[in-house]
């Protein structure tokens, strides 16, 4: 069964702030139904004319109308959304006999629960907030308690009590906090106390960033994303958020929408808990300076952080895709955190280089040919990268299992580059087997290192990957087929 759209209501549409268009107001306005898909794809079909009849009509041109916005009324009080990016794509035939139906597409719908002022744009924004649904057990931070009375006089009677948490941590450019709302009971009539027969509490939690400075849209949606990130991080499988809810700064009231674009849809099922790699309470105290240090590193290291993502992201992929991309992300970050240019090893090779060189006249056709073969003979090979990287986790393995396991991965990862599979010397089964296995161990050194790259603790780390549940049912496991036991923490 498909997942139900996201929008897929009745309204009133018309072009925003386009005074010379005939449908320009609610009074003008021409009725449509607007669909949004939970992947964000946007569609409106009016039952009138929208665009002029012969506005982009022809099916050979581009449909787009530009910065041009439209803008509707939906048919829940108040509900109102603005288009932008708009395409027109139905293929109606212009002329008074052809029907008066328009279709449109819309790269962006932007939703909120009154009307959009004259002068709107995406810019703004002073909230970003994130609705943390699936991971209440990760947070563990229910806080409503019922308790008992016994003792009076009427009967029993029974008292509710609750947290409105607000756990914040200031990082550059902003605050990140792990917010609480309770809901129920007589909270909008403040100073009301009068005896109720029915009331329902119910705590919702949230992410929220804000901004020291009002911030467009593009700058929250990429914060959003980069939340999205160290979560999957923290969890150990990536889970995709609800659309979130931007607030911007508008007089009387600040203004709460939702923006729906293309991406994937909203993850359906809370991770399981016996999966995940660590829990809020063993990163509460440092969770705004990790995150700090993951936004931070994301622009510093780039793809070293990023393609662990992806295969976090995209956990269904082809073996060989896996591994190669595991041994490439960790030899993106090995190319950003070490200066390998001027390195002992460097500095001699490329003194060798040049003495060989030097054996042929400058004008020879050889030395130039030689000259360009050689220009990254210098560099460290992909092998000693991994080494080198993986060499920085925290805690050690049994004598040289570290130095035979990347030897191995920058084999079979050279392999899938230049030779597009296994050699001559071992069958496809073998292969893909010993590939699979070196991802899997691969993949959780990675993640440790990536740990240790924005300060996890070390006493984080050596209790994840010796003596939690993870631990036992994945990491060492993984570790254990490919020849790795870990002897000892590093201090």
């Amino acid at each position: 069964m498909g997942l139900a759209n996201a929008i897929e209501q009745r309204g009133f549409f018309w072009w925003f702030n386009e005074p010379t268009r005939p449908a320009n107001s609610k009074q003008s306005s021409i009725p449509g139904l607007l669909t949004v898909t939970q992947t964000g794809q946007v569609t409106l079909d009016v039952d009138g004319a929208l665009a002029e009849d012969r506005e982009h009509a022809d099916w050979s041109r581009p449909r787009s109308f530009g910065s041009s916005r439209i803008v509707g009324l939906l048919d829940t009080p108040g509900d109102y959304v603005l288009l932008e990016g708009v395409e027109r794509t139905d293929f109606s035939l212009a002329g008074e006999d052809s029907p008066k139906k328009q279709s449109f597409s819309a790269k962006t719908c932007t939703r909120r629960g009154f009307p959009f002022p004259d002068d709107y744009e995406q810019h703004g924004f002073i909230e970003l907030r994130i609705d943390m649904k699936g991971l209440e057990e990760w947070l563990n931070l229910d806080s409503i308690v019922i308790e008992t009375d016994y003792g009076y006089e009427d009967g029993e009677r029974r008292t509710v009590t609750y947290t409105d948490h607000k756990i914040g941590f200031p990082i550059p450019g902003g605050t990140i906090a792990i917010e609480s709302l309770i809901t129920g009971g007589n909270f909008f009539f403040y100073g009301h106390d009068r005896p109720v027969k029915d009331v329902t509490f119910e705590q919702f939690f949230y992410i929220c960033y804000r901004p020291n400075e009002p911030s467009g849209l593009s700058h929250l949606q990429y914060v959003f994303s980069k939340i999205e990130e160290f979560m999957a991080l923290m969890l150990g499988s990536y889970f995709r958020f609800e659309r979130p809810t931007f607030i911007r700064k508008e007089e009387p009231f600040d203004g709460l929408m939702t923006v729906y674009s293309h991406g994937p849809a909203p993850t359906s099922e809370p991770p399981n808990r016996y999966q995940i790699w660590l829990q809020f309470a063993d990163i509460r105290e440092h969770f705004g300076n990790l995150f700090a240090e993951w936004l931070a590193g994301s622009e510093l290291y780039g793809a070293g952080f990023y393609l662990y993502v992806a295969a976090l992201r995209n956990p269904h992929v082809y073996t060989e895709d896996r591994l190669f991309t595991l041994a490439t992300g960790i030899e993106a970050l090995h190319r950003r955190c070490f200066d390998s240019e001027n390195s002992t090893h460097a500095i001699h090779e490329k003194s060798t280089v040049a003495e060989i060189l030097n054996l042929f006249s400058e004008g020879d056709p050889k030395r130039k040919w030689l000259a360009k073969k050689l220009a990254h003979a210098h560099e460290p090979s992909l092998e000693n990268r991994l080494l080198e990287s993986l060499g920085e986790i925290p805690v050690k393995f049994g004598k040289s299992q570290l130095e035979k396991f990347v030897k191995l991965c920058a084999a079979r990862r050279n392999d899938i580059s230049h030779r597009g599979g296994p050699n001559g010397d071992m069958d496809y089964d073998a292969f893909h087997q010993e590939a699979f296995r070196l991802a899997e161990a691969l993949a959780c050194l990675f993640h440790v290192l990536l740990f240790h790259k924005i300060g996890m603790p070390l006493d984080v780390i050596n209790k994840l990957m010796t003596k939690s549940i993870v631990a036992e049912r994945l990491i060492k496991p993984a570790l254990a087929e490919v020849g790795l036991e870990i002897a000892s923490e590093k201090t």
